[in-house]
């Protein structure tokens, strides 16, 4: 039986970070993932992700703000640039609640932004056209993060901290205890520690909590666009437009050079994992490039590519970072909700600290007995 002193399961954003920082600490890693590395099955791949400040709790701003110098780092340690800084808005009328919160938290955070009408914001970035009644927020640290290329840097500066890589091993049977022991379909391993970071499989590992997960499958669409030079990124920010009429997000022309990615959250399938599909689900996505329209009058609306992925979403849509009740020894990573992957870095930063017994963020949105009782789904 082959010893460690961590073994992480799950290759993904929050694994490939864990294993990558847990390994900078000199610790003997391995990382375990059940398909191939830089898989699409998941929810890690793809070409773009948004990064921002951005968020309704402060919490969260400070997180990402963590984040932000950890992503740094990164690209500092992988020598490649990973994240691209656009600017953000967040579109919505004055008065509406998520607006007014993200003014808020960010003030709270002593994070810098603007808060722009309509006006200003045609002026600034003219392929957006806004309603009267509508503002944005303007937060400049917001940008894209070039997401496969973002888990290729952690898992390939990973291997140089020496961390053990194992893909295509579905774990077979695990048990937990003083020590744990993994196996899987080619071997059997043992450590001190584990970090799950399985996904939309987590709560097949973790059965015994009962977690209340359920995940949602999404779809994004790259539509063509006129006028290409008002939507690269140095002439558009990335955008959630959070008003009820459109409730669509996007990107500038980064992984596409006609076509702008777009998506939303609405009206996205509960599925089982053995029974998930893998077509374009066509009158949601037209339904989406209609509303994009409503703000975006530059769209032709012709689909060259879309990419499908997985949300693994907790009851309340925040995280779970804390360590297994029964086991002190391991660490759980997962829940992220559709919002998780900008704070990648700092996610292997929380389990590394998690696993020496403290953490130097504030976690208390994430605790794994935090639903009305662990084994209930709310």
């Amino acid at each position: 039986m082959n010893h460690f002193d961590v073994i992480v399961l799950g290759a993904g954003v929050a694994g490939s970070s864990t294993a990558y920082q847990v390994a900078k600490q000199k610790k003997k890693v391995l990382l375990l993932e059940q398909f191939d590395l830089l898989h699409k099955f998941g929810s890690s791949h793809g070409g773009s992700r948004i990064f921002r400040h951005a968020y309704e709790d402060q919490r969260y701003v400070k997180l990402a703000q963590a984040a932000d110098e950890l992503w740094v780092q990164l690209e500092n340690d992988a020598d490649e640039k990973l994240l691209t800084r656009t600017g953000g808005l967040d579109i919505g009328t004055a008065n509406f609640h998520e607006i007014t919160e993200i003014q808020n938290a960010l003030t709270q955070a002593n994070r810098p932004f603007e808060v722009l009408d309509a006006v200003d914001v045609v002026k600034r970035f003219p392929a957006f056209k806004l309603r009267d009644d509508q503002v944005a927020i303007y937060q400049k640290d917001a940008g894209v993060l070039a997401a496969t290329r973002c888990v290729n840097a952690m898992l390939r500066t990973a291997v140089r901290y020496g961390v053990t890589l194992q893909s295509q091993e579905p774990v077979e049977t695990l048990k937990l205890g003083q020590h744990v022991e993994v196996k899987t379909s080619k071997g059997h391993y043992s450590s001190e520690k584990l970090v799950i970071c399985a996904g939309p499989w987590l709560g097949k590992v973790v059965t015994e909590l009962e977690l209340p997960l359920h995940v949602e499958q999404q779809q994004v669409l790259y539509v063509t666009v006129k006028n290409g030079h008002l939507h690269t990124p140095n002439t558009m920010p990335l955008f959630i437009n959070r008003d009820p009429t459109a409730d669509v997000y996007g990107f500038p022309l980064f992984d596409h050079p006609t076509a702008i990615k777009i998506s939303d959250h609405a009206n996205a399938p509960t599925i089982n994992l053995e029974e998930r599909g893998f077509d374009l689900m066509q009158p949601w996505g037209q339904n989406t490039v209609e509303r994009a329209k409503s703000f975006l009058p530059n769209i032709i609306g012709d689909l060259v590519h879309f990419e499908l992925c997985l949300y693994t979403k907790t009851p309340d849509e925040h995280f779970i970072l804390d360590l297994h009740p029964e086991h002190q020894n391991v660490a759980i990573a997962g829940g992220f909700s559709g919002h998780g992957f900008k704070f990648g870095p700092v996610l292997g930063e929380i389990m590394t600290d998690l696993l020496e017994g403290n953490s130097r963020h504030d976690l208390s949105l994430f605790g794994v007995n935090r639903f009305e009782k662990v084994g209930v789904s709310n």
